[in-house]
């Protein structure tokens, strides 16, 4: 007797009608789209616009339409990228600011088997915490409870404790995808605010250690200690060089859409300049390349490290200018952690 797939229900999304009957590994990807894919095609925009966009691959960092200082050190840069679509970044100098990402959370408790926290916009994150600048964070559940709150997905570390523990996942594999565990990428902060771009999980068993991983599929490295972490993914640059792994960590979503990015360069052998921000319509290896093209225009230096955090309509970036609140990007989407940026206190 021939065995036919379970029928999607009536209105499920493109995820659901995929997976109808998700295993573990499924799951995961079903909550991922909560934040990600699921949420990507609402509104994209650059520099105030708020246009629906015909999506293109992001091309050159040549031409800037706006260039704001926002703080000594910080600067904010609007840059078109073709067919309406740009990329908003907020360039740090390490060496010169004093205003710090800060990894933001609230009331991040257990509740019903989950490790939820309250949700708000970047835009609300950053006026509650008084910042200069914000963007989304990770990735994070589906579901909204009456309080406000919304799961975390992916590894959260604050002040040096996991709050929310991510271990390698395991993978079915594909054609060109061994099967076997797999590991996501994370954006870390240091005590002193320096940026750090790893492949991270937690150790089975000991999920207060951290290990560090040599690929999304590779060996553990080293143990991580650190004091602030969001996991994400999917890595596009490390050591230097070009990889995009979305394929090894089963985060693949083609064609150009919006995402939220982190990347930095190295200047005497520690990160000098971090790249907070976000492209209104681009794939992953259009904006490794974009990225780089950046780090050599305006720094001279190579790109060493850069990952996406959550995309779609989850990507929002707000910033003070002159005293005035602006969203270069704001799709009201509500999340659970942001990167907000500090003055100095």
């Amino acid at each position: 007797m021939k065995n036919h797939p379970p029928r999607p229900k009536p209105g499920a999304s493109e995820l659901e009608q995929k997976y109808p009957n998700p295993g573990p590994g499924s799951l995961w990807l079903l909550r991922l789209g909560a934040g990600g894919l699921f949420l990507s095609l609402m509104l994209a925009g650059c520099a105030s616009r708020d246009t629906i966009l015909k999506a293109s691959p992001t091309s050159s960092a040549a031409s800037v339409i706006g260039e704001e200082l926002l703080a000594p050190g910080i600067t904010h840069r609007a840059i078109p990228t073709g067919n309406n679509s740009g990329i908003d970044v907020i360039d740090n100098d390490l060496d010169v600011s004093h205003a710090r990402w800060s990894i933001q959370t609230q009331g991040v408790t257990l509740a019903g088997g989950h490790v939820v926290g309250q949700s708000y916009t970047p835009r609300d994150w950053m006026t509650r915490k008084h910042g200069l600048a914000a963007v989304n964070g990770g990735y994070f559940g589906l579901i909204e409870d009456a309080l406000g709150r919304k799961d975390f997905v992916g590894l959260l570390v604050q002040r040096g404790k996991v709050r929310h523990a991510a271990p390698p996942l395991a993978g079915q594999g594909s054609p060109t995808i061994p099967r076997g565990h797999y590991i996501r990428s994370a954006f870390g902060l240091t005590p002193g605010g320096q940026p750090r771009i790893v492949w991270a999980a937690t150790r089975l068993g000991k999920p207060q250690t951290i290990d560090t991983y040599d690929g999304p599929m590779g060996k553990p490295h080293s143990a991580w200690h650190i004091a602030q972490a969001v996991g994400c993914g999917p890595m596009l640059i490390s050591a230097g060089s070009i990889v995009v792994t979305d394929s090894e960590e089963r985060l693949v979503s083609p064609g150009p859409r919006p995402r939220t990015f982190v990347a930095y360069d190295y200047g005497n052998g520690k990160p000098k300049h971090l790249l907070v921000g976000t492209a209104s319509a681009s794939d992953f290896p259009s904006l490794a390349a974009w990225i780089t093209r950046y780090f050599r225009q305006y720094h001279g230096t190579q790109a060493i490290a850069a990952m996406c955090l959550d995309g779609g309509g989850s990507t929002q970036m707000s910033l003070k200018l002159h005293g005035t609140l602006q969203s270069p990007r704001a799709t009201g989407v509500t999340v659970p952690d942001a990167l907000v940026l500090l003055p100095a206190r």
